[in-house]
């Protein structure tokens, strides 16, 4: 099972990680497994080279754990397009998630700290 946890500070989507795989089906066909992780991609190429934020992207392939993380400082534009990229990505996963529950677990933690 692939759980994905979206960390949430004062309100707002401050990261997401993902980890373990869906086990849909043998890897490279696990269609469940590709969609959370295209939707990643995605988010990231949106944040990172489209917005031109610097964010914190952590990938370790081994332990199928990618995490990212919104920087500090955020102007109020940047941090308004980074909350609506990381909703879409939750509303997204969160469809995945009615559609193959038992393959994908979604959850938001707050930290306010």
């Amino acid at each position: 099972m692939t759980k994905v946890v979206f960390t949430k500070q004062r309100g707002a989507f401050r990261s997401v990680s993902v980890t373990g795989h869906a086990g849909y089906a043998d890897e490279g066909e696990d269609i469940v497994c590709a969609a959370i992780t295209s939707a990643m991609q995605l988010t990231h190429v949106l944040l990172d080279d489209v917005l031109l934020l610097d964010i914190d992207t952590e990938v370790d392939q081994e332990a199928t754990f990618i995490r990212i993380v919104l920087p500090d400082g955020l102007t109020a534009d940047e941090a308004r397009e980074a909350q609506h990229a990381l909703r879409a990505l939750r509303v997204h996963y969160g469809e995945l998630e009615k559609e193959y529950a038992q393959f994908i677990h979604v959850t938001e933690v707050q930290h306010d700290a």
